[in-house]
Order: C-alpha cells, then structure tokens, then sequence
C-alpha cells in the first residue's frame, strides 16, 4: 500500500518545494487579476451594468486553478507516463467535439471552444499539455531507435493529427505554438539535425502555413496590414494601432493604475489578448519592465527544473512546458508592440480567460513537482 502511495505522491520534504518558481506565478497571476479588474472595466460596464463582472469571474478561475497548481505539484510526474497516449487521446477527442454542431461554438469565426452554459473550455489548451506528455512518453520509450530524424516521424504523427484538427478550427496560433512545443522537446531529445531531412520539412512547412494563410482572406489581411501599418488605421490596423497609443502614452512610469484611456473600448476587449498594453499605459516603461523580469525569471526557474531532472521524461515535459510559456509570453508582447502580425495568442497569467487560467496553473502544478525530483 505504502509503495503505491509513493507511486502516485511526489518523494520529497516540504523544503523541497521551488517556492521561487512558485511565487513567481503568484506575483504573476496577482498582477494579471489586478490588470483585468483595470483592463475590463468599462467593458463591463457598458455590456454587463457591471465593472467587476471580469474580475470576479477570473478571480473564482484563479482561486479553483491555485488549488489545481498545489494538488497537481503533489503527484507525481512520472504518473502520466502511463497514462500518456489516454491523455492524448481524450484531448483529441475534446478537440473534434469542438466541430460538431451543437457542442462546439464559434466565437469571431473561429470554431475552438466548447460551450458549458457557464463558461466555455478550449480543448486545445488542455492538447498543449497532453502533447507535451504523449511526445515526452513516445521518445522514452523508443529512445534507442531514434537514431536519425527518420526515427521522429512516428511522434511527429502526434503533432500533425493535431495540426489538421486544429485547420478546421481556424485555429493558427495553436498550431504555431504545437509546432514550437514539438521542435523544441525533439531538439532537447538529442534529435540530430540533418539537412537531407531538415531542407524538405521547411519547405513543407511554408507550403503547409503559406496554404493556411490562403485559406482564409482574413489572416493574409493582417499580413499586408503589419507589412502597411500606416494604412487602413480605421480597419485591419486598429487594433494594433490602439494598442500602440496605449504603450506610447504610457511613458516611463505610466498614467497609473486603473487610468487607462484606451480601455474606453479604443482598444476592443482589452482584457483579452491585448492586456499588456493596457498594463504599459498603466504601469509605464518601469512597470511594464518588471512584469517582463518576472516572466523571464519564471521561464527560468521553468530552464533549470528541466536542466536539473534526474529523468529524461520529466526532463522533456518541463522543458515542453517551459517552451509553451516562453513561446505564449514572447508572441503576445511582440503582437502587442505591433513586432509581428496579430494572433490569436493570450499573455499567461494576465489574459482574461477562466478554463485557460486553470490549465496553465495546472501545468504549472506539473512543473513544481518536477523540481522536487531536481538535484539540489
């Protein structure tokens, strides 16, 4: 009994616990609620006669995700290896429901989530997760077979099965981000590069996004509008526009908390993706800096569990997990300061969004109990 016990709960003393890696988070998910209740304010006003409509409902998101994170950090991550392909399998699943009538909603022409009257679940957050285990399982398990990169297409089938799901559901940002999520835990596996493989994958590769950008008018539209910033202003470049005044205006200290201009619907739902541009007007060049030094020290502490792991599989899964908070984290902000075209990609923590916010601390949770199992 003991020893099933020790199976499934994490080996380790209370002092064991990364508390830097955890307070990090609160710090983070402390001044993302802060930033919603700003953010969302008149929003909610004018749709909801309530301002702190956003707030509450995040902040009962967040209360249930940190009671998620500490659960989480006390199972034991090699647990999911064995459940790794049913993992995948009911996140697969999830995400098919998700295209058919009746169960999955559209929301502004993309088809992602599911409804569930009091709030909606985007299966595709809980696939960044199970990818991140199901590739991690496949490589350990055949690790002396993959000699060459020929050795990867089998796990590679994992992330394409999820790339066409996800091309029906109009959902590029999360193929990118699967995409990023893959290389990186192929790369970390020891995956020799070769340039008779390598040549041809990118050339798949931009055939593959160049025929997603085709299939709909609108992405290409937002292409020409990053390549045109000063053109159609009032059209495909307004929000990225308004989002620019917003971190203009901000200056070096900011207008303060809760002044915001922008937040007066010039910048639509601002307590969604655009968030942080929200923050900079706010909290200005200084506030907006120190949010960015502690995302970079999470993402760190997120390095070094994977650095420090005693196992290869805990190893790939932290460094999966590390590569999906990074890879959100730099996207948005670069969307945000209009350094590439808008996505669809929210900021960990600070984008408004109730079943997302729980599944981050979720993997969060996973990567808390990784570090236990870290040489010290």
């Amino acid at each position: 009994m003991d020893k099933k016990k020790n199976d499934i709960t994490s080996i380790g003393s209370d002092k064991s616990f990364d508390f830097k890696l955890f307070f990090s988070v609160m710090i983070l998910l402390c001044m993302g609620l802060i930033m919603v209740a700003s953010a969302s304010s008149y929003y909610a006003l004018t749709e909801f006669n309530n301002s702190s409509h956003f707030l509450i409902r995040q902040l009962i998101f967040a209360i249930i995700g940190v009671i998620v994170m500490l659960v989480v950090s006390k199972i034991n991550y090699r647990v999911y290896s064995k459940f790794a392909y049913i993992i995948y399998g009911i996140s697969l699943l999830l995400m098919i429901l998700v295209l058919v009538p009746g169960i999955g909603t559209e929301i502004n022409g993309a088809r992602r989530w599911i409804d569930l009257e009091i709030t909606t679940f985007q299966p595709s957050e809980l696939m960044k997760i199970a990818l991140c285990i199901v590739l991690s399982t496949y490589i350990v398990n055949n690790y002396k077979k993959l000699t060459s990169m020929l050795g990867y297409v089998v796990p590679a089938l994992f992330f394409v099965i999820v790339c066409i799901v996800m091309f029906f559901q109009n959902h590029l940002s999360g193929m990118v981000i699967m995409a990023f999520i893959t290389g990186v835990i192929f790369l970390a596996s020891g995956m020799k590069l070769e340039a008779k493989y390598v040549i041809p994958l990118l050339i798949i590769g931009c055939l593959a996004i160049g025929g997603f950008l085709f299939a709909k008018g609108f992405r290409m539209d937002r292409i020409t509008s990053f390549l045109n910033p000063e053109e159609d202003i009032t059209g495909g470049n307004w929000q990225a526009s308004q989002s620019l005044y917003a971190v203009g205006s901000g200056g070096l200290f900011g207008r303060g908390l809760g002044q915001s201009r922008q937040k007066y619907l010039w910048l639509p739902e601002a307590q969604n993706d655009f968030i942080f541009a929200v923050t900079a007007e706010e909290l200005g060049f200084v506030g907006a800096t120190a949010i960015i030094g502690v995302f970079a020290y999470f993402v760190i502490r997120g390095i070094r569990t994977a650095l420090k792991c005693n196992d290869l599989f805990g190893m790939l899964v932290a460094t999966g997990i590390t590569a999906m908070f990074a890879f959100q984290i730099i996207i948005n902000i670069a969307v945000v300061t209009k350094s590439m075209p808008v996505t669809g990609m929210p900021l960990p923590f600070f984008s408004y969004g109730g079943t997302s916010l729980v599944i981050n601390l979720a993997a969060v949770g996973i990567l808390l109990n990784i570090s236990r199992h870290t040489a010290k």
